[in-house]
């Protein structure tokens, strides 16, 4: 009832800031999951399975359109940033040993590759809400990854 949804956010602001912190919490944490649930490629793998079922589920829809809530209501932007600013820590602790399991050294800091893979995602996310082929998708998220890991090839002969 309206009378619930005032007495518990108060108000409509304070009610989309539960959803955008709640999502975005999901997401992220996903991500972050599945980057550290598995080594080398099959952790490559678990990310771009989670990208793809996130679209499928809803919740990128939902990021996205939160997201954009967020560009006017601070309260909401705050909630995303911190949820983003986890999930990014985590990716940051992650990378150097990942590139590793699959063969390759880190030619940048690993807050760079982050914020490049988290770009990446994103772009991709948006590439599968808007009915792009998955194939073609899923073809640049692996280019991406083989571009990542041919720039921090070591020369061992």
């Amino acid at each position: 009832s309206t009378a619930l949804v005032h007495y518990h956010f108060d108000t409509k602001a304070k009610l989309l800031v539960a959803p955008a912190e709640r999502v975005a919490s999901r997401r992220h944490e996903r991500r972050a999951r599945a980057l550290s649930s598995a080594r080398g490629l099959a952790a490559v793998d678990a990310l771009w399975d989670v990208v793809a079922s996130s679209v499928r589920d809803g919740t990128e829809r939902a990021y996205v359109e939160l997201a954009l809530y967020a560009r006017s209501d601070a309260a909401a932007a705050a909630a995303m940033s911190r949820q983003r600013r986890s999930q990014r820590a985590a990716m940051i602790a992650r990378m150097p040993a990942l590139l590793r399991e699959l063969g390759a050294a880190s030619a940048s800091a690993s807050d760079e590759l982050t914020a490049a893979l988290d770009a990446q995602l994103d772009g991709l996310s948006l590439a599968l809400l808007t009915v792009e082929d998955p194939v073609v998708v899923r073809t640049a998220y692996d280019a991406f990854w083989l571009t990542l890991l041919a720039a921090g090839q070591t020369r061992r002969r």
